[in-house]
């Protein structure tokens, strides 16, 4: 679902297909039929006239202003708290109200289909977009907080609010239909999920999301599938039972409208930290309030429409411009770099790669045929590979663990405008060699990368073991860190999946803000010393590639990709703060933790 590209559709389809949309399928509770009441809503853009008639099991009246409709209707109940469910017919529009029949408080979500984006702006309003495009499929929400008033009741004392307590939590939903997923909840005002089983199984995504607070047993969480199919996923969570029930509305990749109840068992898989004030709870005015000025307003983030995509012709062209370790800023801007490596000065080596290929990108170069190279002073070395010609590059070096050394450097010459980065450890003998270029399995300008596991020979230095080599690992799934670059920077990393993790930077007051994902590895290298590599794919298209240290919490590396600025390969760094750990190996490997 990550890489799958959503037909946009047309308003005239999506207007055709909602319109005349029957009602939410799935068994529907009868609790709210033959109630009359007036839906007593607060905010800004609010209805000032909204009442409901429940005819029957079936249908309603809605009256908004002084237009009433009558349509098919749907609802589903999680003990006290009843979704009702329904669309304006004739419209594009329709109305979810999560309603408490103890207290008669309510959130109403108030849904439109359509939606218009700036394509070559930023996210700051600093840069005029180029034009703008239409995703007619994608659904807009604005929610309310208020109470049922029927006529022989008072406003309830509380009413639902925003909240942070669901922050950092994990779960499992195991949906009555057989879909089943992971969620994560490193922001308040994003989610991420992974599939589970499927042909994207494995890949997070993320989801702006909306959560709310009814009391301590039960929440409100909408996720809405903005940069995906545009749908809307409400769901009430029981956390006395762990179940849900909710309403899922709109089109799949098939097109067709999907619209029904559904019901799913919880399981929690952990909580980690967040990071507000311990007595910040979340249900003040939300963090990155300028994004919700608008009726609709809501965190989005839509990578394509920024970093517009590029032929390859026109990356290789942009990559004649290059900012090569030191000269230009990379996108996470660092104070807590690595500390600089003469270790390696006056020496020489060669890298041996195993045949074995472990590739998400063409591979031009020799496989068995050793990188050889001399370190000429602290900023300059000499490299060759297979026996061509020497050439001469400007490269970096770290220590990330003792002995344990961590270089990178551009491969002059290269049609793919490549660079290498070479992990060899002095303790054991082992190297890794990360080779990273122009173009991957899917894109023909973002960063793809191949590794190759092997060993070093240096005089003097020790003998490789003939069988051991760094290898691929599954240890840091379901670890949540946070990593300071910077007092300016600082952001929070889940591990969610084998194959891929989220990112989420900080908001103004510490909670969990703008949030995205992509696919990854993770190599083991020591014990608690591990290269992660991540492509921000879909997006920036840059490589991130950092050896982390758990001993020290401290990572350092390199980011490496084309933009429509140039070619960049430059530093990053970060200190670590371990937040705790979701249980989610067994769903991945079914084994035990």
């Amino acid at each position: 679902m990550f890489f799958t590209k959503f037909d946009p559709l047309t308003t005239e389809y999506v207007s055709e297909k909602v319109g005349a949309a029957p009602a939410a399928a799935g068994e529907s509770c009868p609790c709210l039929a033959g109630m009359k009441f007036a839906v007593k809503l607060e905010g800004s853009f609010a209805p000032k006239k909204f009442s409901y008639e429940i005819l029957d099991e079936k249908e309603l009246t809605v009256t908004e202003g002084r237009k009433k409709t009558k349509a098919p209707y749907a609802a589903v109940s999680q003990g006290p708290i009843t979704i009702l469910t329904h669309l304006i017919p004739g419209t594009d529009r329709g109305w979810h109200l999560v309603i408490d029949r103890r207290t008669w408080a309510v959130t109403a979500f108030e849904t439109w289909f359509g939606i218009s984006v700036p394509v070559g702006g930023d996210l700051f309003g600093m840069r005029e977009p180029d034009h703008y495009r239409d995703i007619p499929r994608e659904i807009q929400r604005q929610y309310y907080f208020g109470w049922i008033d029927k006529g022989d009741n008072e406003k309830p004392e509380k009413l639902h609010t925003t909240t942070n307590r669901i922050e950092g939590r994990g779960l499992h939903w195991k949906y009555d239909c057989g879909y089943e997923i992971l969620t994560f909840n490193p922001s308040v005002v994003c989610t991420t999920l992974t599939e589970l089983g499927g042909e994207m199984g494995g890949i997070t995504m993320t989801n702006p999301a909306d959560y709310i607070r009814i009391d301590d047993e039960n929440y409100i969480y909408a996720r809405w599938e903005v940069e995906f199919s545009g749908k809307m996923w409400l769901a009430v969570m029981n956390f006395f039972d762990f179940t849900a029930a909710g309403v899922e509305l709109g089109f799949g990749e098939d097109n067709e409208l999907c619209y029904r109840l559904n019901r799913a068992e919880l399981e929690l898989t952990g909580d980690v930290a967040h990071l507000e004030k311990i007595t910040d709870f979340g249900d003040k005015e939300r963090p990155m309030a300028a994004m919700f000025q608008k009726k609709g307003g809501r965190y989005s983030y839509r990578p394509a429409d920024i970093d517009i995509p590029m032929t390859r012709e026109e990356a290789l062209e942009h990559a004649k411009q290059q900012f090569i370790l030191g000269g230009g800023q990379n996108i996470m801007a660092s104070g807590n770099n690595l500390a600089q490596s003469f270790a390696l000065v006056g020496k020489k080596f060669k890298v041996w790669n195993d045949n074995e290929k472990y590739a998400q990108a063409p591979w031009s170069g020799d496989a068995g045929k050793p990188w050889e190279y001399e370190i000429v002073d602290g900023g300059t070395l000499r490299w060759r590979h297979g026996g061509r010609a020497w050439k001469e590059e400007k490269y970096l070096c770290f220590e990330p663990d003792k002995e344990l050394y961590f270089f990178a450097h551009i491969l002059s010459g290269d049609p793919d405008c490549s660079m290498a980065a070479q992990i060899i450890d002095l303790k054991t003998g082992l190297a890794t060699t990360i080779k990273t270029g122009v173009g991957n399995w899917h894109s023909e300008w973002e960063a793809g990368a191949n590794v190759l596991f092997g060993t070093v020979e240096i005089p003097g230095g020790p003998k490789a073991p003939f069988a051991r080599r760094h290898h691929f690992t599954d240890e840091l799934v379901g670890c949540s860190f946070a990593w300071a670059y910077s007092e300016t920077m600082s952001s929070i990393h889940v591990y969610s999946s084998p194959e891929s993790y989220s990112w989420t930077i900080f908001s103004g007051d510490n909670s969990g803000g703008a949030t995205w994902s992509s696919p990854c590895f993770y190599i083991k290298l020591r014990p608690d010393v591990y290269l992660f590599q991540w492509v921000e794919e879909n997006c920036n298209g840059s490589q991130g590639l950092v050896i982390m240290n758990r001993k020290t919490q401290h990572d350092g590396g390199f980011f490496y990709g084309v933009s429509h600025n140039g070619l960049q390969l430059n530093i990053t760094g970060a200190f670590m703060r371990e937040l705790g750990k979701f249980r989610i190996k067994k769903y991945f490997d079914h084994t035990p933790e």
